[in-house]
């Protein structure tokens, strides 16, 4: 007998016969599985499930709701019928009042615009009138003052406009008196130069107090102290710059420190001496790099092991040890078993901190 399984949208269920699959309100869409069916499907999909599916009807639309009529038709109608009797009666009821007053406003209205226009010319023709004295008044000035100061522009020979321009002048002003030519003389004879000289020389003197200022003694102390602080900074900076660069160095000196390709040479006595060269990447000197050579046979057995010294490797550079002659081995091994640089502070093997190893004084 089948067992089905059905998936309700938030977990599997199962498994149930046919009879028990009627009380489970299966749909056309529930997902459906039972064994032989190679993935889910839907009951619908299934003939022996069809007559238990339950179908739901389709989802209900509301009608769209019926706009009612208004009836404007009657209301138009009515008070188009008042409107034209109205005017019929307004109109043969005094026409002769009405044109009367429309006379007198319009007869009115001209001369307020009259009124109007003409004082405002008024008003114009008076400013006109005062820009024109303020001109000739500033031409006269000018001239006065080309006068006095006795600069020329050409050799043309001069003329009365500076004596109309004065009297311009004095009667122009309200509490002009006799001398007044006199007083625009002594304001023309004024260069505005020495205003410029006057506003300059309080500048000039600004500065060279300020060139000239000599600071004081406590000034300079002060500054003394900030020179040697920010020395003191700089330096402690370089100094913590490379106490990490010696960590560096020593936490990872396989990485700078290593032994280059072996020459070796073989004959029916053993292998030859050869060199053993080590090369230093490190930015200071070791002082001391010890190497132990193992000498081996084909079946990597080491028959004797010897040891290497090599002192002074510079900076960026190598040096060559010598290994000795060895008769029976003829396969070589070799490695580092001790550095040691004072410049790095680095001792290897030693048994420093956990955060750095190899440190020593």
């Amino acid at each position: 007998m089948k067992k089905y399984f059905l998936n309700d949208g938030t977990g599997q269920q199962g498994p149930f016969t046919l009879e028990e699959l009627k009380e489970k309100a299966v749909r056309a869409d529930t997902p459906i599985w039972y064994e032989g069916l190679p993935d889910w499907t839907t009951a619908g999909a299934l003939d022996e499930l069809k007559d238990i599916i339950i179908h739901t009807p389709p989802p209900f639309h509301a009608p769209p709701p019926v706009e009612e009529v208004k009836p404007t038709v009657t209301v138009v109608e009515t008070p188009a019928a008042t409107v034209t009797q109205k005017p019929a009666t307004e109109v043969t009821a005094s026409p002769s009042p009405v044109r009367s007053s429309k006379k007198k406003t319009a007869w009115l209205s001209w001369v307020l615009y009259l009124l109007v226009f003409g004082g405002v010319g008024y008003f114009i023709y008076q400013d006109m009138e005062k820009n024109k004295d303020n001109k000739t008044v500033g031409i006269g000035e000018m001239n006065s003052e080309s006068q006095n100061t006795g600069d020329v522009a050409d050799d043309k020979p001069a003329t009365s406009t500076p004596a109309t321009t004065q009297q311009v002048v004095a009667t122009n002003d309200e509490a002009a008196t006799a001398d007044a030519p006199t007083t625009a003389d002594a304001k023309s004879n004024q260069p505005p130069v020495a205003t410029t000289t006057k506003t300059n020389q309080p500048v000039a003197v600004n500065d060279k107090a300020k060139a000239n200022v000599v600071p004081t003694k406590a000034q300079q102390a002060e500054a003394q102290k900030l020179a040697l602080k920010k020395t003191e900074d700089d330096k402690k900076k370089q100094q913590a710059a490379a106490a990490a660069k010696e960590k560096e160095y020593r936490n990872n000196w396989a990485k700078y420190i290593s032994v280059g390709n072996l020459n070796i040479e073989k004959d029916d006595d053993g292998v030859k001496a050869f060199n053993v060269p080590v090369y230093n990447g490190t930015n200071a000197t070791l002082d001391k790099v010890i190497l132990r050579v193992d000498y081996m046979k084909k079946e990597k057995k080491v028959i004797k092991s010897e040891t290497v010294i090599i002192y002074g490797i510079p900076a960026g550079a190598g040096l060559n040890g010598q290994a000795p002659a060895n008769k029976k081995g003829n396969n070589i091994k070799v490695y580092i078993t001790g550095v040691t640089s004072r410049k790095l502070h680095f001792c290897y093997p030693n048994s420093g901190s956990a955060d750095d190893p190899y440190f020593c004084n």
